[in-house]
Order: C-alpha cells, then structure tokens, then sequence
C-alpha cells in the first residue's frame, strides 16, 4: 500500500482551503509570526500572489473542481447545516430533511422547498402538513422557468423497471413522490425504530435506507454521514469505525494497493483497507502540520477525490466541473 499520492493530495487540498479562508477573513486576523501555521500554509509566495492569482501552483487542482478533506468543509454541507441541521436539530423530520438535502444537494433549490416555493405549498417537511407531491410541484415549476433543480455530485438516477407505473414521470416528481415520499409514508416506523433505538449504528441505518426505491449504498451514505451529527446517530458506537464503501474509493484504494483500478472489492474488504490507510495517514509525521488527523468517514471521500486526481494526471479522463475559488451559488 502507497498512501504517497492520497497524502499529496490531502496535503495541498487542504492548504487551499486554508489560503481561501485567510485571504477572506484578512490576512492580519491570522497572523505571520515565524512558525505561525499562516506561514506555513502560505509557503513562499506573498499574499497578492495566491489573492490574485490561482490558490495553488498545482495544475490540475487550479483547473479542476474537488471536495475539500473533510466533507464538513464543503460548501454544500455547511449550507445544510447552518439551514437544516441546526435551526432544525430537534424537529421531528429532521432525519427526512437530510435525505431530501442528499437528494437535491443545490441550496437555491432546497432553499425554495423550504419557504415553500411561489405558491407556498408544503413542499418541505418544516410544515406540518408537508406533502411529497407539493415538494414535486415546486421542482417541476423550476425545471419548468429553466433553473437548476439539483447537483450531479449524487446521482439519483430515474426509474430504469420499465413495469413501474413512474417509469415515465419527470426526474422531479421521481425524486419527491418516490425517493421521499416512500420515506415520508413510513415515517412512523422510521420515528419508532430511532425512539426506541432500533437504529442505533450507522450501519444498520446504511442497510434500511437501501431497502426503499431510488436509495442505493452511496447515496444511503451520504444521508448517514450527516445523521452521525445529529441526535439520531451522533453516540453510534460505529461511529468512527465504519464507512461505506463507495465506487470512486474502491478505486482510489485500487489505485493505493497497486491493483488494477477495476478490481472488484467487497464491503468488508473494502472496511477493513480504508482503516488500514486511515492508519497510515494518520501516523505521526505524515500529514502536513496543517491537517488534522482524518476520520474514516473522510478517508472514503479522500480516496475518491484521490482517484480523480490521479485520473487527470495519468491522462485517464477529466472532472466535469471546473474549479472557480471565489464564486457563488
């Protein structure tokens, strides 16, 4: 195992985020002292230089878009928490919010299921009479006046069993009356089996997800990942020690383990190498003084946006998105 290309990776993506938020908070709130972690994240170069200039003198990490190190730093998941996660920590669908926020992932859109949309319906579960196809009668009006409605970054995929009577619905009323309202029509047992702490383990909530239409082992993750800091699954006892697999790190951890990137890998095997490199990126001396150790949750999203990394500079294909520093939604 070579954790070399993943430490790079970490290492500079890190330092970005890092030179991002000093520059907008003002570099003399930070500091320059010799030693300072300011200077270090700084390197060489003068402020003006990664102010106006690009944010690092990597290529491929100037031109293309990657999550930042920890999922809790990307611009998306600090959007749900200050406006899902938190204002509504003890609401009693919280658990329900954090899906459609998965499944959507574009703010303006969540935003706009929030208040309800033009014609105030209950298109967000904030409302006491909350109703899935109120929340599709928001996403079509928006697809319909050509704004975005969600991200690429997690795939839901439409209805491919030709024998289903959504087969031929939009994407839209899909997501919300399939996806969310086959969640939304068992809330009672979702409400019981928490209350009574039938799920208690990220694992076992990972599993449940996957029993319902549209809800696979990635996207079931992402949902987990946000429960681990909420009430329902902030003490799981697997909290630090479980992570799903997903296809961008089967890769990377190909990638790491020098076998072909195409290797199949099992759940547990794939488990048990994200903690074996968990280990060693975490030892003393590896990371830059900059990062902090990794959680394994993290560890899966580093392998994945390892992978990536490395497929632009092995000439292997190229992200979608391009990186823009300073633009907003």
């Amino acid at each position: 195992m070579d954790v070399g290309p993943l430490v790079a990776w970490v290492n500079e993506r890190e330092a970005v985020r890092l030179r991002k938020a000093i520059i907008a908070a003002g570099v003399d709130s930070w500091g320059l002292e010799a030693g300072s972690l300011t200077r270090d994240v700084w390197g060489e170069h003068p402020r003006d230089y990664w102010q106006l200039g690009h944010l690092t003198d990597d290529p491929i990490l100037q031109q293309f878009k990657f999550c930042n190190v920890r999922r809790e730093d990307d611009r998306v998941t600090v959007w749900v928490r200050e406006h899902i996660r938190e204002p509504y920590a003890d609401q009693q669908h919280l658990w329900l919010m954090l899906a459609i926020a998965r499944t959507i992932n574009w703010p303006p859109a969540l935003l706009e299921l929030i208040r309800g949309g033009a014609e105030g319906v209950s298109s967000f579960p904030n409302m006491q009479d909350f109703d899935p196809r109120c929340m599709a009668q928001v996403l079509e009006a928006r697809r319909a006046r050509g704004e975005k409605v969600e991200t690429g970054a997690y795939m839901i995929r439409a209805e491919s069993r030709k024998d289903k009577p959504w087969y031929s619905w939009s994407k839209q009323r899909y997501i919300a009356e399939i996806v969310i309202g086959h969640l939304w029509y068992m809330r009672a047992s979702w409400k019981h089996d928490f209350e009574k702490k039938k799920l208690t383990t990220l694992e076992r909530t990972w599993e449940i997800f996957q029993e319902y239409d549209g809800w696979g082992p990635f996207m079931a993750f992402q949902v987990i990942v946000d429960l681990a800091h909420t009430r329902y699954l902030r003490d799981a006892p697997d909290r630090s020690s479980w992570a799903a697999l997903g296809p961008g790190s089967r890769r990377g951890l190909n990638r790491l383990y020098g076998r072909p990137v195409t290797t199949g890998l099992t759940q547990a095997q794939g488990l048990e190498e994200m903690r074996e490199v968990q280990a060693a990126v975490n030892a003393p001396g590896v990371l830059a003084p900059w990062v902090e150790k990794i959680a394994l949750s993290d560890i899966q999203n580093c392998l994945c946006e390892t992978d990536k990394y490395l497929r632009v500079r092995n000439g292997e294909g190229r992200p979608r998105a391009l990186y823009k520093p300073w633009s907003g939604w």
